[in-house]
């Protein structure tokens, strides 16, 4: 009676490894649709593809092959009448159920009607200017040409698969490219085309106003007035775009017009270096100054408030650069209360904001020295001397535009405060 107990839980130990080893769950599903008519794009596929393997991991992972198979045509029936359900716009020509360890589904598809042919991407900026609108769509090079790839040749009724690949695509390009701005996308099936219509807006504080100016000390500002007004327009198109976008670009923009700026006939002509410095805000500062590093000429008139005489005069400067940082100049002065002229030849030696001079004044033969520092772009100090009468003079400019300044002097014994028009 012990031996046969003995036989008999032997015959179980050896048989539960032999089941066990015939008994395999299944760990991994695989699902692939395939459209017979090869018209359907590869993104929209996998989509239809992913959908569908959601499906069939409910229905298969985990569960036993050795259950599984007896009712494999069951099971490929009832994930036919699943994917009838789910794939609209397409046909379910066949189903081809594999089961394993590893289970695959391929489902093969075509379109219930005709296929889209004819596609057109609208791609439009929501308030943006229309050449800020063609730098803005640069950023974006490839996003037309996969629009149009990936809905062209699917089914027309499969718009509901159509609209959530395009807005992940356009989502992820805007995202990378333009992370300060958002799109929407619409699919609309005309009756012999497919329109994609993509509009892209900005988020966040916008540029609201242009605080934008043009000036140049190396030549009258009058001669900039045509050239002053053309880029007003220019600058006037960043008006809409988001400032983070504006900060973020600021180089390309600043470059992009500097680039513009240096093949305008008169930056040519006048062999001319422009300059551009943009302050990024709501009220986006863009200030252009036009340098030369071969001469400098300008012309102020200054009318002096509260001072007893010689309150009206104006200057004329030449001056011709001889190093990078040299210039020899000259410059002729006329007092209006007297019609008194003064002429005088001198030296400037430049040090980054700073500048120092010698003049020589004629003919009363006195010796003039003059030093200007640069505070900020809209702010000079100046100090300086004249031998003739020993007397010293101060004053600090503030540049109102381009063909206004102010600057509150002090001269020798009294304050007052002196109105300047450049020209």
């Amino acid at each position: 009676m012990k031996s046969k107990t003995i036989l008999a839980l032997a015959a179980m130990t050896s048989f539960l490894p032999l089941q066990q080893a015939f008994s395999m769950p299944i760990e991994q599903v695989y699902v692939q649709v395939i459209d017979v008519t090869n018209g359907t794009s590869a993104p929209l596929l996998d989509k239809m593809s992913n959908s569908m393997q959601l499906v069939a991991q409910q229905l298969l992972l985990d569960r036993d092959t050795e259950l599984i198979k007896p009712a494999q045509q069951e099971y490929a029936a009832l994930l036919t009448d699943i994917a009838d359900r789910v794939l609209t716009g397409y046909y379910l020509q066949s189903t081809q159920l594999t089961i394993d360890k590893e289970a695959e589904l391929l489902l093969q598809i075509r379109p219930w009607n005709v296929a889209i042919s004819n596609v057109q991407v609208d791609l439009q900026f929501s308030g943006i200017e229309q050449q800020t609108s063609a730098l803005l769509e640069s950023k974006l090079p490839t996003l037309k040409q996969q629009l149009h790839s990936t809905i062209t040749g699917a089914s027309v009724d499969a718009s509901d698969w159509a609209d959530g690949v395009l807005r992940k695509m356009v989502r992820q390009q805007v995202e990378a490219a333009l992370p300060e701005f958002k799109a929407a996308v619409d699919l609309v099936n005309e009756a012999d085309k497919t329109i994609v219509q993509v509009i892209v807006y900005p988020v966040g504080q916008l540029v609201r106003d242009i605080d934008y100016s043009m000036r140049s000390e190396a030549i009258p500002n009058i001669l900039l007035m045509k050239l002053k007004a053309k880029y007003e327009d220019e600058c006037n198109k960043l008006r809409g775009l988001p400032v983070s976008y504006v900060e973020r670009q600021r180089q390309e923009i600043e470059e992009f017009l500097l680039v513009k700026l240096s093949k305008e006939p008169e930056i040519v002509e006048y062999d001319l270096q422009p300059r551009v410095r943009i302050a990024p805000d709501t009220d986006l500062g863009i200030e252009i100054v036009i340098d030369s590093d071969k001469y400098k000429l300008w012309f102020e008139g200054y009318g002096d408030i509260g001072r007893g005489d010689e309150n009206l005069s104006g200057k004329a400067h030449i001056g011709k650069f001889v190093s990078p940082l040299e210039e020899v100049f000259g410059e002729a002065e006329v007092v209006l209360d007297d019609v008194e002229w003064n002429f005088g030849i001198g030296y400037t030696r430049y040090w980054g904001k700073s500048g120092w001079s010698y003049i020589r004044r004629m003919p009363d033969g006195e010796n003039n020295y003059r030093l200007e520092y640069y505070l900020a772009p809209k702010w000079r100090l100046r100090a300086e001397h004249f031998s003739g009468d020993n007397r010293n003079e101060y004053g600090v400019r503030y540049r109102i535009h381009e063909f206004l300044s102010a600057e509150y002097v002090y001269g020798g014994d009294e304050f007052y405060l002196r109105i300047i028009g450049n020209l």
